[in-house]
């Protein structure tokens, strides 16, 4: 069974890929400190994006109220 060529798309994603396939997974220890500062950071972050989604859609919400009227 001969394997067939690979399109030009799936050979860019397997160059792309292979230096993944090179390293390895981190040990326990050190991927739950590795999650935990991921975690530490993305939380206020989500707060500040979530705070300011939620003013935007205020804004358009209110610019859109203000359009039906007329």
């Amino acid at each position: 069974m001969t394997e067939e060529p690979l399109t030009p798309a799936q050979q860019r994603v397997r160059t792309l890929v292979e230096p993944l396939r090179e390293q390895q997974a981190p040990d326990g220890d050190e991927l739950v400190a590795v999650v935990g500062r991921t975690a530490r950071w993305q939380r206020p972050v989500r707060r500040a994006v979530v705070a300011v989604g939620h003013a935007a859609a205020a804004f358009g919400g209110g610019v859109a109220s203000l359009g039906r009227r007329r």
